[in-house]
C-alpha cells in the first residue's frame, strides 16, 4: 500500500513537472477581439487579424505558444496588472498615463483618428463642428479621450464596448458621429457598403500601438522587441501589413 502511494506521488510529481514546463512555454495574451482588421473572431470562431498574426509570429520567435484570451478593451490593463495575462496586444496606443500602469514594447503600428458620419451629413467637416454633437466611442480608448476634449457641454460622448455598436447607432441616427481609429473605421466601411456612412475627416493624432506587459517585466519586453526587429528585417512584418491593409507599412514606425 505504501509502495503504491509513493509510486502515485512520484508519477504525480512527474506529471506536475510536465504541466509546469508546458505552462512555462505558453504566453497568455489578452485582446479585445472586436477591432477588425487588427483583432477579431472569424467565421470559424478563431482569433484573426493583424495583431493576432503578429503576436503569434513574435511568440514563435521567442519560443512560446500563445494562449489567447478575449475581453473588453477597458479591462485589459487591469487584468494584465493582476497577472491574468502575460501580455496584451489590442491596438493599444502608448500613452503617458498607460505607461504609468504597464510597460510597452517598441511601437509596432501607427494610427490617426477618423470621424465617421452619415453619408448625407455635410455639416461636420472639422473638429470645431463636433462641439455640440453626440459622439460615439469605444470605452477606454484614445478616441474616447479625444472626443471628450472636442465636445462642449451642449454635446455628449456615448461609450460602447465595441466600435461596431457605435457605427450601428450612427447609422440609425442616434449619434451624429463616431470617433475611432482610422484603419478600423476604414475597414468597417469597406466591409459594410450597405451602410450609408463615410469618413468625414481624419485627425492626425500620430498614435503608436505597443504590446503591453506587466510593469517591471523587462525581460519579456526585451524578447518582444528583439523579435519585432527580426520580423521587420526578415520582411514578415511587411508581409502581414500588406495582407491586412493592402499597402506598405509607413516608414515612420521605429
Amino acid at each position: 500500500m505504501k509502495r503504491t502511494f509513493v509510486l502515485l506521488l512520484v508519477v504525480g510529481a512527474i506529471l506536475l513537472g510536465c504541466s509546469s514546463q508546458q505552462s512555462a512555454n505558453t504566453l497568455v495574451v489578452g485582446t479585445a477581439a472586436d477591432f477588425p482588421p487588427l483583432e477579431f473572431i472569424d467565421e470559424n470562431g478563431n482569433f484573426a487579424g493583424f495583431d493576432i498574426e503578429l503576436m503569434n509570429a513574435i511568440a514563435e520567435k521567442i519560443g512560446y505558444e500563445v494562449k489567447w484570451e478575449n475581453a473588453d478593451f477597458a479591462g485589459l490593463v487591469a487584468s494584465l496588472q493582476t497577472g491574468k495575462y502575460d501580455a496584451v496586444i489590442s491596438a493599444m496606443t502608448i500613452t503617458a498615463s498607460r505607461q504609468e500602469e504597464v510597460d510597452f514594447s517598441r511601437p509596432y503600428f501607427r494610427s490617426d483618428q477618423a470621424v465617421v458620419v452619415q453619408e448625407s451629413n455635410v455639416g461636420i467637416l472639422s473638429r470645431e463642428d463636433l462641439a455640440d454633437k453626440t459622439i460615439g466611442v469605444q470605452l477606454g480608448t484614445t478616441g474616447e479621450l479625444l472626443a471628450r476634449e472636442l465636445v462642449s457641454d451642449k454635446g455628449g460622448v456615448y461609450t460602447y464596448e465595441s466600435p461596431d455598436q457605435a457605427f450601428l447607432d450612427l447609422n440609425t441616427g442616434r449619434l451624429d458621429a463616431v470617433v475611432n481609429d482610422l484603419p478600423v473605421s476604414s475597414y468597417f466601411l469597406l466591409r459594410n457598403p450597405n451602410l450609408p456612412l463615410k469618413v468625414a475627416f481624419t485627425i492626425e493624432t500620430e498614435e503608436y500601438y505597443g504590446i503591453a506587459v506587466k510593469k517591471g517585466n523587462t525581460e519579456l519586453v526585451e524578447k518582444i522587441n528583439n523579435a519585432l526587429i527580426q520580423l521587420k528585417e526578415e520582411g514578415k512584418y511587411a508581409e502581414l501589413y500588406q495582407k491586412w491593409f493592402e499597402t506598405e507599412p509607413p516608414a515612420d514606425i521605429p
